[in-house]
């Protein structure tokens, strides 16, 4: 099995939280563990790729940007 690169990683999440999800959400529908998925998320939203709304995650205006731009380089 292909291991994922951060950059694979990161367009899961931003996949599985377009709709808002929590965090259990993202490690079942991304396939993560919970460690790397709060890594992923504390970056992302450093980065104010995602925000927090309650106890659920949800894209932002710049996440849907990113994501956009990221799947057109994904081979």
């Amino acid at each position: 099995m292909k291991r994922r690169s951060k950059f694979d990683i990161i367009i899961a999440i931003l996949d599985v939280v377009s709709g808002g999800a929590t965090k259990t959400k993202i490690v079942y529908k991304a396939n993560l563990n919970f460690n790397l998925a709060t890594k992923y998320l504390d970056l992302l939203l450093e980065k104010r790729l995602v925000r927090i709304n309650g106890s659920s995650y949800e894209i932002t205006e710049e996440g849907v940007t990113f994501a956009g731009k990221a799947k057109e380089l994904q081979i």
